[in-house]
């Protein structure tokens, strides 16, 4: 049985991922409260240990705001503790996966989808951290995948974290039945995270490479949102609920064609909506 180090695991993808894989493969999670991973001996340390066959490295500090304004703390944490996992697989020769973003695109002035060969413009620290990790990790280790993410969604689950996402934050709104602003003016992919999990072992066979992960998606945040709320069951408060904003316009949607052609499939994000409300038999 192939072993699987995964960082973040209390994450998230990671208790999710790791629930999902416990009895394929031998999974080994750590997490913040296990393993610094902005100390370099003691990551040697672990991944010597565990001796893995694959790591999937999801540990980071992805909230934009806190980024920006700890760009030190960012950057030790997203870059320097990712090169650290890196250096250590390389030593144990352990083929590694690198959860990445679309918001590296966020500053780019063209409008998406953007390809795996398009030059990232990010205007975030966690962009720029981001694409940063992508290059040093590439420097380091032949044997790596880059994975850029769309935004994954999901429910709540026992034993599993959650995360602010296109879905639950819709449901929020709904459960607290006050008006929130949802803007127009925002395009991304929305993305099933089971859509990407059940997939996964896929990669293994994959080239080493950046890869665009998720679906498509053309429709705006708040159409986004309208679209939940009749699955929900409660288009008859959309009115009451959403109000549209027209803030400055966001693309960081990504062209997820060519891992596609490869073997994986991802729905519409409308349509993996609906498979996601309906497997949890969820109404309002």
């Amino acid at each position: 049985m192939k072993k699987i180090l995964i960082t973040g695991a209390k994450g998230f993808f990671g208790t999710r991922f790791c629930k999902h894989y416990q009895d394929i493969y031998d999974v080994y999670g750590t997490d913040k409260d296990d393993t610094d991973i902005t100390d370099e001996k003691a990551v040697h340390q672990l991944i010597t240990q565990v001796q893995p066959d694959y790591i999937i490295h999801t540990a980071a500090i992805p909230v934009t705001e806190f980024c920006n304004e700890h760009p030190d703390k960012a950057h030790l944490i997203n870059v320097q503790g990712a090169l650290n996992i890196a250096k250590a697989a390389g030593a144990v020769n352990a083929k590694m996966v690198l959860l990445s973003t679309e918001q590296i695109f966020n500053g780019n002035p063209e409008s998406g989808p953007y390809k795996e060969t398009d030059i990232p413009v990010p205007d975030t620290v966690y962009g720029q951290n981001k694409v940063e990790a992508e290059k040093k990790l590439r420097e380091v280790l032949d044997e790596l995948w880059v994975l850029r993410f769309t935004w994954l969604y999901g429910l709540p689950e026992r034993g599993c974290s959650m995360n602010p996402n296109v879905l639950w934050n819709a449901i929020q709104i709904a459960l607290k039945g006050q008006p929130a602003e949802v803007t127009d003016n925002e395009f991304r992919g929305f993305t099933y995270v089971y859509d990407v999990i059940d997939q996964f072992d896929k990669l293994f066979s994959l080239p080493f490479d950046t890869y665009h992960v998720g679906s498509r998606n053309d429709l705006s945040r708040y159409d986004i949102t309208c679209h939940i709320f009749r699955e929900l069951g409660l288009e008859s408060r959309i009115n009451d609920l959403l109000i549209k904003t027209h803030g400055p316009k966001r693309d960081d949607r990504l062209d997820t064609g060519k891992i596609q052609s490869l073997g994986f499939h991802f729905d519409e994000s409308v349509n993996s909506l609906t498979k996601c409300i309906k497997e949890f038999s969820y109404k309002l």
